[in-house]
């Protein structure tokens, strides 16, 4: 098998791994959330609606591409080192690092956006700004007091449906996962670069503390419940831990970059 057909392989490979996780995510979103209901005197639901301190737009374009920017540096300062003319199976090592890892960037991406999707419209859990966005009228109530029919006074549709969708923070998870991954990324090629561990340091610290800070502006935005930023925080760590750590060989083709600067 030639290098070439060794690599398109590895691509389709890696394409049919993805690609349930992208299709689950986008099925899911289209449904419609589970329906809970409300107790009247839930407080926890009673705060005002502000626009979000982070926007959407900032989320999934400035974050994935610092991302981007941060692994393609890193890798071709490590080609500088073992030769940009370096070949492995007639491919350049530096195409093969840089794919490899872009990849497994997408890929966590996808697996964050199912378990995200997933979550919000299995639990249909209610937003902290609900009694502002729909402005409920009880329709069935319990003897416990519990509301499990109501109809909103408020018209935005896009709002009303959101207003489910407050358990798991996507937001925290879209910012935890690429910033515990470029952690764990950094710990593995950063160190073989010849650049200072202070260096290191402050880029993975710099990295959490930006998803911590947007994880806290959810809950003084009135998005989410605190318990909905943790879940979003831990589900995106444990999924940047686990693509670089155990979806991949991360020292796959050390060995190679190894005999040329030897």
């Amino acid at each position: 098998m030639s290098g070439v057909q060794w690599f398109l392989l590895r691509i389709l490979f890696d394409l049919i791994a993805v690609i349930p996780f992208v299709v689950v995510a986008a099925v899911v979103y289209k449904l419609e959330p589970f329906q809970r209901g409300y107790f009247s005197n839930d407080n926890s639901l009673k705060y005002p609606y502000f626009s979000s301190t982070v926007k959407n737009i900032y989320l999934f374009t400035v974050v994935p591409i610092i991302s981007i920017l941060i692994i393609a540096t890193t890798e071709l300062i490590r080609a500088r080192n073992y030769g940009f003319l370096t070949r492995y199976k007639s491919i350049p090592l530096i195409f093969i690092n840089l794919y490899k890892f872009l990849y497994l960037l997408a890929f966590g991406y996808a697996v964050v956006s199912m378990f995200i999707h997933i979550g919000k419209i299995v639990v249909g859990r209610l937003r902290p700004n609900f009694f502002d966005v729909c402005g409920p009228v009880a329709v069935a109530e319990t003897a416990y007091g519990y509301i499990s029919e109501f109809r909103c006074t408020k018209n935005d549709a896009y709002l009303i449906r959101e207003m489910r969708l407050s358990f798991p923070s996507g937001h925290s998870a879209y910012t935890m996962f690429p910033a515990i991954f470029i952690a764990v990324y950094l710990h593995y090629r950063m160190p073989a670069i010849g650049m200072g561990s202070v260096l290191q340091a402050f880029v993975q610290t710099a990295a959490v503390t930006g998803a911590f800070y947007v994880g806290m502006t959810r809950v003084s935005d009135n998005k989410h419940h605190w318990t909905d930023v943790l879940a979003g925080m831990i589900i995106g760590a444990l999924v940047g831990i686990f693509t670089v750590r155990y979806a991949t060989d991360v020292r796959e083709f050390d060995a190679a970059e190894a005999e040329e600067v030897g």
